[in-house]
């Protein structure tokens, strides 16, 4: 389900609310049946049900239609109120992204804010980073073909061949099995010989031990 699907059910809940509660227009019968906190709140959920994070600048059109400062003063109330400790954000570089982590990880979250502004070399630099430090394991180059990422094997293939060429990220190394799958890992958190076995336990030796 996509953004604008979720604004207008919200949208229509609105006015069905209105009619019901009394004459319709009036600042004080919107007010009794808008929560806006509870409005905003529901949305966030229902995106990240979707596996979606909330571009912030949605709440400033229809039909929520907030002011800039009213937003973000309705953004620290979500952090301070009980009911809504679930709602997290992320600062991109343009805007402000929300979640719930009742459905989505701050990974995950982090990962989707990556994909939406397209900063692909970081995406994969990072995504990389957290599994070598987490789990750890290598990165099976395979999964940036997948949801969330989408990526091209040619996009790919370009971001990579940036990233090798970028003194930030020069912690990312690959390795292959056996059958020349390739695998990605961070050598802050995991030397070639662990990545690389652990890639060829995945690739060959799993199906050999069953």
């Amino acid at each position: 389900m996509d953004t604008k699907t979720n604004t207008d059910n919200l949208e229509s809940e609105i006015l069905e609310g209105k009619a019901k509660g009394g004459v319709a227009g009036s600042d004080a019968d919107i007010e009794e049946v808008f929560d806006k906190s509870a409005a905003v709140a529901s949305f966030i959920r229902e995106q990240s049900a979707n596996h979606q994070t909330t571009n912030a600048e949605v709440f400033l059109e229809a039909p929520f239609s907030l002011e800039v400062e009213e937003l973000l003063a309705l953004l620290d109330e979500l952090k301070l109120e009980g009911a809504y400790k679930d709602i997290y954000s992320i600062k991109g570089e343009k805007t402000i992204y929300l979640f719930s982590n009742q459905y989505i990880t701050h990974n995950y979250a982090n990962m989707m804010v990556m994909v939406e502004e397209r900063d692909l070399i970081k995406l994969v630099a990072e995504t990389v980073r957290y599994e070598s430090k987490t789990y750890p394991r290598p990165t099976d180059v395979r999964l940036f073909y997948r949801n969330p990422f989408k990526l091209s094997v040619d996009i790919f293939k370009a971001v990579l061949k940036q990233l090798k060429e970028t003194v930030d990220y020069d912690d990312i190394k690959e390795t292959k099995a056996s059958n020349n799958a390739v695998y990605l890992y961070s050598d802050k958190f995991m030397d070639r010989s662990h990545a690389t076995s652990l890639a060829e336990w995945v690739e060959v030796e799993a199906d050999q031990n069953p």
